[in-house]
Order: structure tokens, then sequence, then C-alpha cells
């Protein structure tokens, strides 16, 4: 499937939504690796956790994909997402009986799912905040070994590396959004080894600032043009500055 067909099914289908990383083209253009490393590794009609949905845009893709999707949120009222899953009542209607969505309201590290339940967990953007929530990564990823079955993936994308020029920059000016916990590749094998996942893939991608493109005109930043040449001079920076991107992506197995 061509990658224009994700922009089209994903980014034209939640406009409507206002979520707040999918306001324009230019923005909802950050997932485009995601989705495409995502189909890549996991298997068609696979049970899949999106572990962390926030507004469910990721669920969305599942869905619309074919996946056997759960999606799991720590809350109703966590800081990134005061409106606990805003796309609920949309994917329930659009995809009836095929959402299944649950929510912990107390413990911000347990999951409520059987031993070896999933083919596949995805976190994309969650797993750098379980720390501020009360949790930690290490207990968090323990879980997420237990209800994986044997030879399952996890999959973490945004995982925020510690020597991103962009993180630098937004501590250095005041109420700018950064990560309070940034990473090493180092630190990605430490926490897999300690809880036996084995890291596949290890890769950084991101080196431009994303979400500041949202101030464009309209006319530029949902240009397509515009946004395919966005992405090929983010990845050729990234092949000469291969040091300061802004995240990580890993890909671990569950042993068999």
């Amino acid at each position: 499937m061509k990658t224009y067909d994700h922009r089209k099914n994903i980014y034209y289908s939640l406009k409507k939504f206002q979520l707040e990383h999918l306001k324009n083209l230019s923005t909802a253009a950050q997932y485009w690796i995601v989705y495409e490393n995502f189909l890549n590794r996991v298997a068609p009609e696979s049970t899949v956790l999106d572990w962390g949905c926030g507004d469910g845009h990721f669920s969305y893709f599942l869905l619309s994909k074919g996946f056997n999707t759960y999606s799991f949120n720590v809350n109703k009222e966590d800081s990134y997402n005061p409106d606990g899953c805003k796309l609920e009542d949309f994917l329930s209607s659009e995809f009836q009986g095929s959402f299944k969505y649950k929510i912990a309201m107390q413990d911000p590290i347990h999951l409520p799912y059987e031993d070896e339940s999933f083919d596949a967990v995805v976190s994309v953007g969650v797993l750098e905040h379980v720390r501020q929530f009360g949790g930690n990564e290490i207990k968090s990823l323990k879980e997420i070994h237990r209800i994986l079955k044997k030879d399952g993936l996890f999959l973490c994308f945004h995982f925020p590396n510690k020597y991103s020029w962009i993180e630098a920059l937004a501590r250095r000016i005041p109420s700018k959004h950064h990560h309070p916990y940034l990473f090493t590749k180092k630190d990605i094998y430490h926490l897999n080894q300690n809880v036996g996942l084995l890291v596949e893939e290890l890769k950084g991608y991101a080196i431009l600032p994303r979400n500041e493109l949202s101030r464009l005109p309209d006319s530029i930043k949902n240009n397509l043009w515009f946004v395919n040449f966005y992405n090929f001079l983010d990845r050729l920076l990234y092949s000469i500055f291969p040091m300061f991107f802004q995240n990580y992506y890993f890909l671990s197995r569950k042993p068999k």
C-alpha cells in the first residue's frame, strides 16, 4: 500500500477532530515513519495493544488496517490528554464491536490483560512519561513482557534522545514543552535486557522540529509537496548529523 494512502486515510479522516498533533499535514507527517515501520514488522490481523493510546489516533490507524486492536489509557485526566480518549465515541461507532478500550484509574503500572495475550504492544510517545505518573520504565516493560506472547514484539516510537538539539533548546525557553527524561542507546539496551526483551532494531529519526510548523500558513503546512520536501530534508540532515535527532525508534522481541 502506498504511503499516500496512509496520509489520506489517517490525516484526512481525523482532521475534523483537531487532535493536537494532527491539526495539519506537516505535523501529522511525524507519524508516517511510525505507520510504515509498524506495517513492515507486524503481521496483518495480529492482536495489538495500543499502550497509552492517548486521544486514540494510533488506535484508529490500527483498526483501519484490520488489526485486532486493544486500547489502554492510565486515566482520563492526565496532563497530556485531559479529555481522555477524544476519539472514543467515534471509534466505538466506526468500528462497532472491534474497539476494545480500558482505563486504569489507580495503578499506573499494571495492565489489565492476561499473560501472553498480544502479538505486539506499541508505545507512541508513552514509555518516556511513565515516571511522571508514578511508575517507572522497568516495571512497565516487565508488564509488557508479561502480556506479550512468546516471540511477540514491542515497538517503541518517539522515545526522546538525550543529545537532541531540539530538547536542549526547549529546556532554555520558559514554558516550552520538553521531556524531563531523556535516553541514550545504552539506556535502551539496558531497559530491555533487564526485563528479558531482545532489541532487534534501534534507529534515530526527526532532526527537524515538527510542531512549530503549525505556525506556517495553511497553504504551506497542508501542501503535500512541502511536506515531502521537509521529510526529505529531515532525512538528509539526520544522515549528516546523526547524533542530534529528536526520537529513537526501537523494536524488541520476547524470546520463544
